[in-house]
Order: structure tokens, then sequence, then C-alpha cells
């Protein structure tokens, strides 16, 4: 069985870093129109990551489900394309499809995640 707390706190250090990395960018080029990205990174990429692994490592029967690796699968893929929008709304103000589809895609893995606890914790 593949360890889905490890897998989540894994990719949630790999938000952070990115994250991290972007900041950096952020101050050091002075491009603060891209503060909110920065913030969707971090929060949606490695809190919200981070948390989901340490319900799957606490309540260990969540990862028995066979929806568990698709609720991670969908959450992420929804966070990607969520800050791929994001950006390009920080980037030129126009409203995208990335961002809309990857909010829906989002959404759908939290609630995934919440029947995931409901049933199991």
């Amino acid at each position: 069985m593949q360890r889905i707390d490890k897998n989540y706190i894994m990719i949630g250090l790999v938000w952070v870093l990115v994250g991290m990395v972007f900041g950096i960018w952020l101050g050091a080029s002075n491009h603060m129109n891209f503060a909110n990205s920065h913030a969707h990174i971090n929060l949606l990429g490695f809190v919200v990551s981070s948390l989901f692994g340490i319900f799957y490592w606490a309540y260990p029967n969540m990862a028995k489900s066979k929806l568990a690796m698709w609720q991670f699968i969908i959450y992420e893929v929804g966070v990607a394309i969520l800050v791929i929008g994001k950006v390009m709304i920080d980037n030129n103000g126009v409203s995208n499809p990335f961002l809309v589809a990857g909010s829906l895609i989002t959404i759908i893995g939290t609630a995934m995640m919440l029947y995931l606890f409901a049933s199991a914790a």
C-alpha cells in the first residue's frame, strides 16, 4: 500500500520550497502584484497538503479506501492548475479558464477528503 500520508507531506514540502523561492523572487524583483499567487501556493499547496497528510497519518483507515489515491491526485492537480491560473491573473488581470477549472477540481478534491474523513474517523 502506498503511504499517502508521506506523499502528501512530501508534496507539501515541495510546495513550500516553490513558495519560498517564488517569495524571494517577489521581494528581490519588487513584483508584488504576484503576492496573492504566493499566498495560494503556500496555503493550498503547503498548508492544506501537509494537513491532509497528517489526517491520513492520524486516521490510517482513510488510506485504505479506493478513493484515497484519487483524492490525492485530484486535489494536487487542482491546486497546480489553480496556481497557474492565479499567476496568470496576477500577471495580466484577466480571468482565465485555468483558475476556474483549478478551483473546481480543488474543491472536488477537498470534498473527497471530507467524505473520506467522515467515513473513517
